[in-house]
């Protein structure tokens, strides 16, 4: 919980942050907003959210690194991780719904593992603390690469034979509920609205000290990175195309990070700040498949593009939304010192270390039980899409019994509210409150923009609607 005096903050789909009282703006946030002026799309509205959230990040921070924690990551120093192959051998990465029963269970062991001695607790730690050294600018993917990777060899400790799945969201993004996905049942991530009661990771403590919970798919501000969003992520070729440099907004709709804020937003819960996103096990397997993505827009860089993936980065000066953000290629990397930002953009991590099964395609879906081929719903695809199955075809879970320290049944309140990133500007997206038949509909528009694109589409849904008005 925060004491008194922390800001609350209400962010709506098309308002504006809504701390316009008596008091004196910061000057951090009046040099960020001046900053912002001279940039291309510049919306007034838009640069004080902005500027505003970013300069309360660190009030929102919850636990800082401590001593043991120090010594965590010290340990990666030691074994000069990345720089020497991993101690537990290669591994290859897959979407959490292949796996089969035996490598689910080895894969919740070893994150309880990891959850009752401390380990979970040190990472969450480091990630929401100096969040301005890894967010909103270039150090976004090759640190939280590193990151992962990190946490991957931690769990590998306690098995060897567990690798960390992805979770791929762009088959749910095809569901007319994403929130009624199977990794909403006890099969995989436990429940997704309230306090974390059911499933592998029920009742485990987040960064406030209280138990983790979620708000998934809450407002129409957000939503879930789909196939169209990754298909124009790979029309590019440079680093500084899919990042975020001086300013939050520009190049939104194909800006990896502004996408993945989204996703955090859509999630809700702990997984909704910074300073707790990393407490909840999903954020290890999100940010998994926003690194398949980013390795998918590699290949093309190197393949199509002829560009070397190990340099590329963004033009010096242009690095961060914050001033001070440390985020050139050759400042230190936050945690693992021994690194600089840069390094993550090595081609052993990908080679020596990890790799990537491809995502489930259609007519198989990787074989999966839980993922079905849905020819109909995206008549771009005429081969269909990958489409999980609802929670309420999770049939005979196992009843975890890990031990926690007591169980709750109480809604928490963390009393603050940071969003990770910017609100989705077109308000149409789906919610949990939506019928079935409602968010077929949204869906089926969602996917019409996505081949028109925002001014088209417009254009269309107001010719459509003229044309309604001559036929009456």
């Amino acid at each position: 919980m925060f004491g008194k005096g922390v800001v609350l903050l209400s962010v709506w789909c098309a308002g504006v942050l809504a701390v316009k009282s008596t008091w004196e703006k910061p000057p951090a946030v009046i040099e960020c907003e001046e900053r912002a002026k001279d940039e291309p799309f510049y919306s007034e509205n838009l640069t004080e959210q902005s500027c505003m959230r970013t300069f309360l990040v660190d009030l929102l921070e919850t636990n800082k690194t401590n001593d043991n924690d120090n010594i965590t990551f010290k340990q990666f120093e030691q074994m000069m991780f990345g720089k020497q192959l991993p101690p537990s051998g290669p591994r290859v990465r897959r979407d959490i719904r292949v796996l089969n029963e035996t490598e689910l269970h080895k894969l919740f062991d070893a994150f309880d593992v990891l959850y009752r001695n401390g380990t979970m607790a040190s990472f969450g730690r480091l990630h929401g603390t100096n969040t301005h050294l890894k967010h909103h600018g270039a150090s976004f993917l090759p640190w939280h690469r590193v990151f992962i990777a990190a946490f991957e060899e931690k769990l590998r400790e306690v098995d060897p034979d567990v690798s960390l799945p992805y979770w791929d969201y762009s088959m749910d993004y095809y569901m007319p509920k994403p929130s009624m996905s199977i990794v909403w049942s006890k099969c995989f991530f436990g429940n997704g609205v309230g306090t974390v009661l059911k499933g592998p990771f029920q009742s485990i403590y987040g960064g406030f000290n209280t138990p983790v919970s979620r708000d998934i798919a809450a407002s129409e501000c957000h939503g879930l990175i789909s196939k169209e969003d990754i298909d124009e992520l790979m029309t590019f070729c440079n680093f500084a195309d899919i990042t975020i440099g001086k300013t939050l907004y520009k190049n939104a709709s194909h800006n990896l990070e502004k996408l993945h804020d989204d996703v955090h937003d859509w999630v809700g819960g702990d997984m909704g700040y910074l300073g707790s996103a990393a407490y909840d096990p999903i954020f290890y397997m999100h940010h998994a498949f926003i690194d398949y993505i980013w390795e998918k827009f590699r290949s093309r860089q190197a393949d199509e593009c002829n560009v070397d993936i190990e340099k590329d980065y963004r033009e010096p000066g242009d690095y961060s939304v914050d001033p001070n953000g440390q985020q050139g290629p050759n400042d230190t990397m936050h945690g693992f010192e021994y690194l600089k930002n840069i390094d993550g953009l090595w081609k052993n991590w990908t080679t020596a270390f990890y790799s990537y099964e491809d995502a489930p395609e259609c007519p198989k879906c990787g074989n999966s039980k839980y993922l079905y081929c849905n020819k109909s719903i995206n008549p771009n695809r005429p081969n269909g899409v990958c489409v999980p199955k609802t929670l309420d075809l999770c049939v005979n879970p196992k009843n975890w019994t890990y031990v926690r320290d007591a169980l709750y049944n109480q809604t928490q309140n963390h009393g603050a509210k940071l969003l990770m990133g910017p609100a989705r500007l077109q308000g149409y997206g789906r919610t949990r409150f939506n019928t079935e038949q409602e968010g077929l509909v949204l869906l089926k528009q969602e996917i019409a923009k996505g081949k028109f694109g925002d001014f088209q589409f417009f254009i269309l849904n107001f010719v459509q609607g003229m044309s309604g008005l001559l036929t009456e």
